[in-house]
Order: C-alpha cells, then sequence, then structure tokens
C-alpha cells in the first residue's frame, strides 16, 4: 500500500473483524502463508485459491491473498510440482505472496456471510441459529455464532419471491428449491456454502424456509418431510458476494493501496 504496511498488521485487522475462535474444529484458519514481518502494499481477496488467482496474483504483484476457503486446507506430506496444489504452493512461495482465511470465522462474525446474506435478503430481529460466546469482553456484545435466521420484513411471503429474493442477492444465475411455490413463509434461516446440518436447528426453531449454498439430496428429502423449504443458490453464488465485499472493507482499513477481489475466479459450475 502507499505506506507499507506489515503483514502483522493485516492479519490482526481479520482476527478482529473474523475472529479465528468462531472457526469450526475441523477448520485450517488464520496465517497459512507468509511471515508476519513482511511488507504488503497490493492485496486481493477470493472465494478459492485457484491456478488463475495464482497468475492473477503474481501478474497484480500481490503481496498478500485474502481467501474465504483455506490453502493448503488439509495437511500435505509433501510439496512438489507433480501436483496442481504443490504447483500453486510453489509458486506464491517464490514470488512472496502470503495466504490468509478467516473461512468460518468470517462466515460466523459479527459482519459475517451469514449476517450479510441474511440482512440482503431483507430478514428482520437476526440471530444466529448456533450462538457463540466468544471470550473477548469486548466482542461480547455482538450476536455472532453458526448461520443466522430472522423474520421477513413482509410476511407471509411465497416461497417463489424468497427464492428470486435469494438470487438476486447472490446474483446466483439459477437456484434449486425444495417446496411449493406458492408457501408462505415467515421464518427464514441461512447458511453460506455446503450448510445442510443446519437443517435440524432449524426444525428446532420452528423456521419455515432455510436458504443454504449446497445441500445433499438427502438433506433435501428430510427438509421436504420436515416441512421446511430450502432454498439452494449455489456453493459459489452463497459466498463470492461477501468475498468482493470483504475487499471494500480492507481497502477501507488499509486507505491508499491497491486492494481488489479476483477478477479471473468464476463458477466451476455452469449450466447449459
Amino acid at each position: 500500500m502507499a505506506n507499507p504496511i506489515k503483514l502483522s498488521d493485516v492479519c490482526d485487522f481479520l482476527e478482529r473483524f473474523a475472529p479465528c475462535e468462531l472457526a469450526e474444529s475441523w477448520d485450517n484458519v488464520g496465517l497459512l502463508i507468509g511471515d508476519p514481518e513482511q511488507s504488503v502494499q497490493a492485496l486481493l481477496t477470493c472465494l478459492t485459491v485457484t491456478p488463475e488467482v495464482v497468475e492473477e496474483a503474481i501478474e497484480g504483484q500481490v503481496d498478500l491473498i485474502v481467501t474465504h476457503h483455506p490453502f493448503p486446507f488439509r495437511p500435505l506430506k509433501r510439496i512438489t510440482s507433480a501436483d496442481t496444489v504443490g504447483q500453486m504452493l510453489l509458486k506464491l512461495i517464490h514470488h512472496g505472496i502470503a495466504v490468509y482465511s478467516p473461512h468460518t470465522a468470517f462466515d460466523s462474525c459479527a459482519e459475517g456471510i451469514n449476517q450479510q446474506l441474511a440482512t440482503a435478503i431483507g430478514l428482520s430481529d437476526i440471530k444466529p441459529l448456533v450462538p457463540v460466546e466468544l471470550t473477548e469482553a469486548s466482542s461480547s456484545i455482538a450476536q455472532v455464532g453458526t448461520g443466522r435466521w430472522g423474520k421477513l420484513s413482509q410476511a407471509p411471503t411465497p416461497l417463489a419471491r424468497i427464492a428470486e429474493v435469494a438470487k438476486q442477492a447472490t446474483s446466483a444465475e439459477m437456484v434449486k428449491v425444495v417446496g411449493n411455490a406458492i408457501d408462505n413463509i415467515q421464518t427464514v434461516a441461512v447458511g453460506c456454502g455446503s450448510a445442510g446440518e443446519l437443517l435440524s436447528v432449524a426444525v428446532e426453531k420452528q423456521v419455515d424456509c432455510l436458504i443454504l449454498g449446497e445441500t445433499s439430496f438427502h438433506t433435501c428429502l428430510a427438509a421436504k418431510a420436515q416441512n421446511v423449504a430450502l432454498v439452494l443458490v449455489g456453493h459459489y453464488a452463497s459466498e463470492r458476494f461477501a468475498v468482493e465485499k470483504l475487499a471494500t472493507i480492507l481497502a477501507d482499513a488499509f486507505p491508499g493501496g491497491k486492494v481488489w477481489s479476483s477478477h479471473q475466479e468464476s463458477d466451476p459450475i455452469h449450466f447449459a
């Protein structure tokens, strides 16, 4: 950025914004590649680190990639050019590009993906589906946790209209729906990405509709059997919009620098 800052400064900001304490136990969040003392002058956000994103970062002389999905996600036994992950890691390290992932902490934080999604579809009285209490006293005021749920400002609303609003809010190419289009919906829950495990909580809270990125066929059957409507906007669409917002948040936090959301990544799933 105009006045170079340390990578540790950006990491500290991201930790305050999306505390790693909120991440799921299986997740791999925080600084994954890089030296906390290195300088950051250009920053790129993305949903997933892909070969296209790596090339974009190299060409743009990026110092830090903030990716929603962790990279690497699982432990590696070796890093070689024999596979795609190894190739990307070697390129990133060779060019001094750091990687930070907030992942499920970003899903669940006060201004995170699920909060943004719940707000975008017009919910009021928004609460976490699964509340979490942070150990930091300063953070305990904010309601944080897995998923969100609330009431529609205009209720009841037909399921078909909910699907259309969710499609517009996430810029999804299309959405999948479980339930009858004319069903009237009053309460809605959201869970970005692959969050079918939230169905049981939605049932417990007597939620009428659950908006997800994606889920399994059997979860769809279970939702139908328990009279909970589903709207599936796609994994990519359910999270990408918030990655773009994160770039704006980081640009405001570190003004005068070069911050953007990847122009090269796209949804790998297309509809014929």
